[in-house]
């Protein structure tokens, strides 16, 4: 492959995975105005804010493989030098920089902040050996930021559990059911033998326990002669969670009632023509009644699946609606890209279908409910660690736990300062303001000397 005059040699062996990270490394490389930046015996490229480790390899294999001129790096002066071993300091420097603004703007008179400035790792020590028992945490922007690990995140999540407190991971990602988030973890974090099923509450497992709890009398074992169906929309790992629970399943990738059509769209006609089963009267226990219907995030949703879940709804008056969450959108890429969340389906739905959906995803305290029955949670004594103020923090606050905001996320310092200037530091219902506010999760070691280089 050739781009601007920078030639790669790719291997028979090298994976599609591969290939695709050295595309992305030579994009990388192959801004226009190339300058001299680096010496050409160090594996390094040119970034605005921390790449992922694998986009690093890739780089460093491009660099050796090609003869790639590491003269051509752009030596923008508001870029920085990245390689494998700087991601992981760059996150930690980043999160104290952005606490130092934070504190900075706190001393002035025009912003007030009512959040506890947690603003070294001991003082994020006494706080949690004082307050706090239980803990549960964020996903991405907390424990990770795309595939790099946050500073110190496995060592803080081991002095936790030696510590003697509870923890757990919660995450609006419908899209893994438990032993995929914990498979993830353990493998990113480098804690294979550390971290257990029953610590993942994935909001796919959420809508599961939650349909337990309304359908089958609070587990998988009701009794009843009919398993109750449940329509999904979303992944394979969101509906092996749901039939985990004790339901039928149908929908996700494949068309319930004609499995061998894989078309996107579809037209009034078709529409009409479609085989739908009969719709249900109230008493109705056949075998194709609906019983609920839940969305989660669905990277092919189309409009056919709109155009099918909604006559379904009109044919199941009475089943459950239920949304694992309702985020508006994530952060992507190098130039934070919004990709839009599990909101905007259900959004659609609920606008066609003229219903509104039960959310039990942050922050929905339905959710919270469910957590403190499983594990026997104390919410006062209990803290949620996250990244962002509309779903992390507020899922805290409306469900009486204390709430922790770092900065390695979505929320930036300068939101926080923002909204406490135009609130005088008390937030709003949508993006309240947490209990403390600190640099990293990587903060929070609570064995003896583990925090000295946090």
């Amino acid at each position: 492959t050739e781009c601007n005059n920078v030639t790669v040699g790719l291997s028979a062996t090298v994976t599609a995975a591969t290939s695709m990270l050295l595309r992305q490394a030579i994009l990388a490389l192959s801004v226009p105005s190339l300058g001299a930046a680096a010496n050409t015996n160090r594996a390094a490229f040119v970034v605005s804010r921390p790449r992922s480790a694998a986009v690093v390899s890739a780089t460093r294999m491009f660099s050796t493989a090609g003869g790639a001129d590491a003269n051509n790096i752009n030596d923008d002066a508001a870029s920085i030098l990245t390689t494998a071993a700087d991601v992981t300091e760059t996150i930690r420097s980043q999160s104290h920089e952005q606490m130092t603004n934070l504190i900075s703007a706190s001393a002035e008179d025009d912003c007030p902040i009512v959040s506890q400035l947690l603003t070294s790792a001991a003082d994020v020590t006494q706080y949690l050996e004082s307050n706090v028992d239980a803990i549960l945490f964020d996903c991405d922007g907390v424990l990770y930021r795309g595939t790099d690990p946050i500073p110190n995140a496995a060592q803080a999540l081991s002095s936790l559990v030696s510590a003697g407190k509870q923890i757990f991971f919660c995450t609006n990602n419908a899209g893994s059911n438990r032993e995929q988030l914990r498979d993830k973890l353990a493998s990113l974090l480098a804690m294979e033998d550390k971290l257990t099923k029953e610590q993942m509450v994935t909001s796919s497992y959420s809508a599961a326990r939650f349909l337990q709890r309304e359908l089958l009398g609070g587990d998988n074992s009701a009794g009843t002669a009919r398993i109750p169906r449940v329509h999904v929309i979303g992944t394979a790992g969101l509906k092996s969670e749901i039939t985990s629970a004790g339901f039928q399943v149908q929908g996700g990738q494949t068309d319930p009632y004609e499995p061998s059509n894989t078309r996107c769209g579809m037209s009034r006609e078709e529409l009409a023509a479609y085989p739908f089963p009969p719709a249900v009267t109230k008493d109705d226990d056949g075998e194709d009644r609906i019983d609920a219907f839940v969305v989660g995030l669905d990277n092919e949703f189309n409009y056919r699946k709109l155009c099918i879940a909604n006559v379904l709804m009109q044919r199941n008056p009475n089943a459950l609606f239920v949304s694992t969450n309702e985020d508006a959108f994530d952060l992507v890429g190098v130039d934070a890209r919004h990709l839009p969340g599990n909101g905007a389906l259900v959004k659609a739905l609920e606008h066609c279908s003229q219903r509104k959906a039960v959310c039990v995803g942050k922050p929905s305290p339905l959710l919270a409910e469910l957590i403190a029955k499983d594990h026997n949670l104390d919410p006062n004594r209990t803290l949620f660690v996250g990244d962002r103020l509309d779903t992390d923090v507020r899922f805290g606050v409306e469900s009486g736990m204390q709430s922790a905001l770092v900065l390695t996320g979505c929320t930036t310092s300068e939101k926080v300062v923002d909204i406490c200037k135009e609130t005088k530091g008390n937030g709003t219902e949508e993006e309240p303001m947490p209990t403390i506010i600190f640099a990293h999760m990587g903060e929070m070691m609570l064995l003896e000397d583990a925090c000295k280089d946090a």
